[in-house]
């Protein structure tokens, strides 16, 4: 009670004060929550890289993370994979975007996370992901190799966005789909893709590019033309046509992931694999790829944080000033409650304690105004699926233990300056 008596008496200065940890507490709660989801969402996609071996066409670089390369893998490519010594399965792969792009908006659009995507799933293969084994079902089933062409699985962002459930029909790119289930909230990936079979991915992926859609259309062309009228063309048209020929649905993936057997390890596979495909693919190992995401990641952190941060050390040097000003001005008080018996260490505690308990009181406030933001942001955004900040309960009571502690230490040295004053030189002020 006394030391709110204290800050009572000059009640401007404390405000000020309290004001300066607001704004700092109220920055890093808000900057923290938005770190928090971010390691969310990269932790997550961590796990996914982590647990497979990523193949992609040669040159495909960086792309191939998320599966959105412009090249393919033939369907050899994939058979000699899956004879490398260590391997156990290889499933091919197709990834695109669920809507084009708009080219009057830059050809891009802002996304906290994954772009909606169409995710083709071999389910005819037997990879498994080692960290991702299944997934669990906000509502109806994910597919398998009985699911129909015709079915989907999606996200739980898709679905929100969306406002879909199992049972529903969702047209993508001019196509018919039945929503067969949901998965639930994973915070990563997954909550932006349309899982379905290679079949229609593969078949929506080639109308998106106007190379192989030129090539498959003659490709049905060149099926329907006879030998004899095949002969009537000219030699330059019959060697197109014969090219087309070669055309087929199943040479058409834009990645694979591959498994790797009990008794391997994992790096050593990726080299084999880079050793007899070398000049045909590029090939991502699992702890390479967690290296480089976890240095994308501190970088992200030391600039999320250390933003909020400058924030508070103004708060914290805004203590030290109002702790150092009061003890000047309270330099008879000191002096008296010394004379009647007062120790050292009950004035230093005093201080201090009364320091800590503004930075307290700025926490409550600042972390209290940061999680209504957080949260009206949050739901503002969530019919899109694009929440940006991740509310943690632990990280909420961290908050205020990290207001109090920067109270405590911004006030332990005028709290032990005022503790070493001397009786007499205080009791000279009277």
């Amino acid at each position: 009670m006394e030391i709110l008596r204290n800050m009572w008496r000059r009640k401007f200065r404390t405000f000020l004060t309290v004001f300066g940890i607001i704004i700092g507490i109220f920055a890093f709660t808000v900057m923290g929550s938005m770190a928090l989801k971010l390691n969310k969402m990269i932790d997550g996609g961590k796990r996914y890289i982590t647990g497979q071996i990523t193949v992609s066409p040669k040159g495909s670089g960086a792309e191939a993370l998320s599966g959105m390369t412009s090249g393919t893998l033939p369907v050899d490519i994939l058979n000699k994979i899956a004879k490398v010594d260590g391997v156990k399965a290889v499933a091919a792969g197709i990834s695109l975007m669920i809507e084009e792009p708009d080219p009057e908006n830059g050809g891009a659009s802002f996304s906290m996370g994954p772009l909606p995507s169409i995710m083709g799933v071999d389910s005819k293969s037997d990879f498994q992901n080692v960290n991702w084994t299944t997934m669990d079902m906000k509502e109806g089933a994910m597919i398998d190799r009985n699911t129909k062409d015709d079915e989907i699985t999606i996200g739980y962002n898709i679905a929100l966005d969306k406002k879909l459930k199992s049972g529903d029909a969702m047209k993508i790119r001019g196509r018919d789909f039945k929503v067969i289930g949901v998965i639930d909230k994973t915070m990563t990936g997954p909550d932006s893709y349309v899982m379905m079979q290679m079949g229609p991915a593969r078949q929506l992926f080639v109308e998106s590019n106007p190379f192989l859609k030129s090539l498959k259309e003659k490709s049905d062309q060149a099926a329907t033309i006879s030998a004899s009228e095949m002969a009537k063309l000219s030699a330059e048209t019959q060697g197109q046509l014969v090219q087309a020929k070669s055309f087929k649905m199943e040479d058409v993936s834009t990645s694979a992931s591959v498994s790797w057997k009990d008794d391997y390890d994992s790096e050593v596979v990726a080299k084999n694999i880079k050793d007899e495909l070398n000049k045909e693919v590029s090939v991502l190992s699992p702890v390479k790829m967690g290296e480089e995401i976890d240095k994308a990641s501190a970088m992200i952190n030391s600039i999320i944080l250390g933003s909020a941060m400058l924030a508070l050390i103004v708060g914290l040097f805004s203590i030290v000033n109002t702790m150092v000003m009061s003890i000047s001005e309270r330099t008879k008080e000191i002096g008296i409650k010394k004379a009647i018996g007062a120790s050292n260490k009950s004035i230093a505690l005093e201080y201090t304690l009364e320091a800590g308990v503004i930075g307290l009181v700025g926490g409550i406030i600042g972390g209290g105004l940061g999680l209504l933001v957080a949260a009206g942001l949050n739901s503002k955004m969530a019919e899109k699926g694009g929440e940006i900040f991740l509310i943690s309960p632990s990280f909420l009571v961290g908050v205020l233990v990290f207001s109090f502690c920067i109270g405590i230490v911004a006030g332990f040295i005028p709290a032990m300056r005022a503790a070493k004053l001397k009786v007499v030189d205080a009791i000279r002020e009277l």
